[in-house]
């Protein structure tokens, strides 16, 4: 499917497979969020047709970035209003017990890195594999 910024998302109902079991630790999904310049519009869906609550980030004041909630208060992702995305895409983020090791890692595997950043989480990578899919990667504290 593809919601009003543009982005494409997949819809999946998990019957007696709840999905991912493990995350939040080295080697596991951390999170997924929509970067797009269309953010106010982004949230609107979000919130209509899943009923997620939306809350700001103190952590980053200057950044339009809002976290989305499922009803039980279980943070699933965020949305960052960027400001100039090529498109509204869907982003993840892997965590690693080390950024350095794991970019070293993915360099030799003919991966490319395109940033390495300190952030208010952790030390966070944005990186390309061989084939071309783009992902970020942080150890956190």
């Amino acid at each position: 499917m593809t919601d009003p910024t543009g982005a494409r998302f997949g819809l999946w109902q998990g019957r007696t497979f709840p999905g991912a079991r493990l995350v939040n630790e080295p080697g596991t999904l951390v999170r997924n969020d929509l970067v797009t310049t269309k953010g106010p519009r982004g949230r609107e869906f979000y919130r209509s047709v899943f009923g997620f609550t939306l809350d700001a980030n103190p952590d980053l004041p200057g950044a339009d970035f809002t976290f989305l909630r499922r009803p039980d208060d279980h943070e699933i992702g965020g949305i960052f209003g960027a400001g100039s995305p090529p498109a509204s895409a869907w982003a993840t983020t892997f965590e690693v017990a080390d950024t350095h090791a794991s970019v070293e890692k993915l360099t030799t595997a003919g991966g490319t890195v395109t940033t390495i950043d300190d952030t208010p989480y952790g030390r966070m990578a944005t990186v390309t594999e061989p084939f071309g899919t783009g992902f970020t990667m942080i150890a956190r504290p």
